[in-house]
């Protein structure tokens, strides 16, 4: 608006030219002594400089002395949104933890892991969810009993059931052949709760930016009409 370069504007404003160009990139931002040089060159509000916007002053009722009105912006996101997002994050990281340990518990437990297997025929001893893990018990090449806890993906198992499971040569493992849907789905769950703790992530770091350059919200204005 003035015909400046960056060069003549940080010389009028007694800074180099590198700073004027990390200003316009949002890489760092004037100290509050040059904020008053800014806006005497650039023949602007302060608020205009800051906010990115003329405000408006409020009209006066007639016969009031006129008063200079200054709008309180407080935290630019304010700390309802800020707070939501928080706890969104730690929810959807709480679920994206449980599902890539759910993941690498199926694929360290699959049958598809182990080359020399040796099929089982176990009995279901204790089911704690259905869907999910129950304790199996087999006898050993000693005829010992051996009872290890098993991540299943059938429903309706009980107590006294018998599945049929894999060991290895050693017989200290239990495996399991599970199906491909249930890697999918896992897989997927995983892949979609990453990039939602992504967009979370993103959100969080413009909340902060936007906090610390006071960037108005709409949120806000709603809140300062009457």
């Amino acid at each position: 608006m003035q015909s400046l370069n960056q060069e003549e504007f940080a010389a009028r404003v007694g800074v180099t030219r590198q700073a004027v160009s990390k200003w316009e990139t949002d890489k760092a931002y004037p100290d509050l002594d040059k904020l008053a040089t800014i806006c005497d060159i650039l023949q602007i509000s302060i608020t205009e400089l800051v906010y990115g916007e003329v405000v408006p002053e409020l009209e006066e009722p007639a016969g009031q002395t006129p008063e200079i009105k200054e709008k309180t912006v407080g935290k630019a996101r304010g700390k309802g949104g800020f707070l939501r997002l928080w706890i969104l994050f730690a929810l959807i990281g709480g679920l994206l933890l449980f599902c890539g340990v759910l993941l690498v518990t199926v694929m360290t437990h699959n049958s598809w892991t182990k080359e020399d297997v040796l099929t089982e025929r176990v009995r279901v001893e204790r089911v704690y969810r259905q869907y999910t893990k129950a304790d199996v018990s087999f006898f050993d090449d000693v005829s010992r009993r051996v009872v290890k806890t098993v991540w299943l993906d059938v429903n309706g198992i009980r107590e006294g059931d018998f599945l049929f499971c894999y060991t290895d040569e050693d017989q200290k493992g239990v495996y399991y052949e599970y199906q491909g849907s249930t890697l999918i789905v896992l897989t997927a769950a995983e892949l979609v709760f990453f990039v939602m703790l992504f967009i979370c992530i993103g959100e969080l770091r413009r909340y902060a930016r936007d906090n610390v350059r006071h960037i108005p919200t709409d949120e806000m204005k709603e809140s300062e009409q009457p």
